[in-house]
C-alpha cells in the first residue's frame, strides 16, 4: 500500500472518531445496542492498529499509546463544554484499555510474524 494512502488511512480515521466524539448529539441507535464503554474501547483500539499501520510500525508503541490517551483526555476534556457530552473517567479506562489491548495485539502479531519468518 503507497506510504500517503497509510497516512490517510489513519488521519481520516481520526478526524472520524473526532467528529463522533464531539458531536451534541450521539447516535442513541449505536449506543443502545452496544455498550457506550465497548464502543470507546473498539474505537481505541482501532486508532493504535491504524496509527501503528501507519506510522512505523511496531516502533515506537508506548510513544503511540501516550498520544492517543492525551488525544483521549482533550476529547474527555472538551466534551464537558459541549451540550449533551460530559467528561467520564470511565470513558478514559475503556480507552486506555482499547490502547492496551490493541498494542498486546499488535506486539502477538509481531511476534507470531517474526517466528513465521525465522523457520522460513
Amino acid at each position: 500500500m503507497p506510504e500517503k494512502l497509510k497516512y490517510f488511512q489513519f488521519w481520516l480515521f481520526l478526524l472520524y472518531c473526532t467528529y463522533l466524539s464531539l458531536t451534541p448529539s450521539p447516535n442513541e441507535d449505536l449506543i443502545e445496542t452496544f455498550s457506550d464503554k465497548f464502543l470507546h474501547c473498539i474505537g481505541y483500539l482501532l486508532l493504535i492498529l491504524s496509527c501503528n499501520f501507519a506510522h512505523l510500525p511496531n516502533r515506537h508503541l508506548l510513544f503511540k499509546i501516550i498520544l492517543l490517551f492525551c488525544y483521549s483526555v482533550t476529547i474527555e476534556i472538551t466534551q464537558h463544554f459541549i451540550p449533551n457530552r460530559e467528561f467520564s473517567f470511565g470513558d478514559l479506562l475503556a480507552n486506555l484499555s482499547g490502547l492496551l489491548i490493541g498494542t498486546l495485539l499488535i506486539s502477538l502479531f509481531h511476534r507470531m510474524t517474526k517466528q513465521n519468518l525465522q523457520k522460513s
